[in-house]
């Protein structure tokens, strides 16, 4: 799929079971999308199980029985195989605003960072938090109710994790917790939700693409 709502796609999960190299970026953005959505820390813990089941079952002596039953690695006590926490150093935390999830708080404070809003659009402001290689940026994107966010693609991949609100991409409502995973085949209109100011935490690869000859002049001073 090009484009899949709430959830990460699963390969995320595997990887951060596997504990597999990711970038800043990329490992703010699932401990964060981890801390706030119960249905991700389900499925990350779930991943995490049939994992450890496959691995038991390899290292089984020669003869053994190899087999394993999904229904009761399901049952096991999800104590057993709780998904890691951010850790949470010590932080100015009076100075940041409360729906920042403590997986940002700890990026924040280890690179001494500060937000710093600035002007994107009428009803639109960032605060760049990160840049890596490949021109991938960690950002917040703070926008006030009703706010329209004109047509466009993507040059890379852009992976936005709500934080607080909630916006629409046609018909479907992101809120706190929820994941929009797009690829650079995805254009879409978003629309911010009604009832109160959005923000979210974004990670994408290269520039917005935007058809209209203005936005694309604009994009110049804005820098996405």
């Amino acid at each position: 799929m090009s484009q899949r709502g709430y959830a990460l796609d699963d390969g995320w999960y595997l990887d951060h079971a596997a504990g597999a190299a990711m970038t800043p970026g990329q490992d703010v953005l699932l401990q964060a999308h981890l801390e706030l959505s119960p249905a991700a820390r389900e499925q990350a813990a779930a991943i995490t199980r049939i994992g450890g089941a496959m691995l038991e079952s390899i290292d089984a002596p020669t003869g053994g029985d190899l087999s394993f039953d999904i229904d009761d690695i399901f049952a096991r006590d999800a104590d057993d195989t709780a998904v890691a926490e951010a850790a949470t150093p010590e932080a100015d935390s009076a100075a940041l605003p409360d729906y920042l999830p403590d997986a940002v708080r700890a990026f924040m404070a280890e690179g001494d960072l500060r937000l710093r809003w600035e002007f994107l659009g009428p009803g639109l402001e960032k605060a760049m938090l990160w840049r890596g290689g490949d021109d991938e940026r960690l950002w917040l994107l703070r926008a006030r109710p009703g706010v329209a966010i004109p047509h466009h693609g993507h040059r890379g991949s852009e992976l936005t994790l709500v934080l607080k609100g909630s916006f629409y991409d046609g018909e479907q409502r992101y809120q706190r917790g929820d994941v929009e995973e797009a690829d650079p085949g995805v254009e879409h209109d978003i629309r911010i939700g009604d009832e109160g100011e959005c923000v979210c935490l974004a990670l994408t690869e290269g520039k917005l693409r935007f058809q209209d000859p203005l936005l694309r002049l604009f994009q110049v001073f804005t820098g996405l």
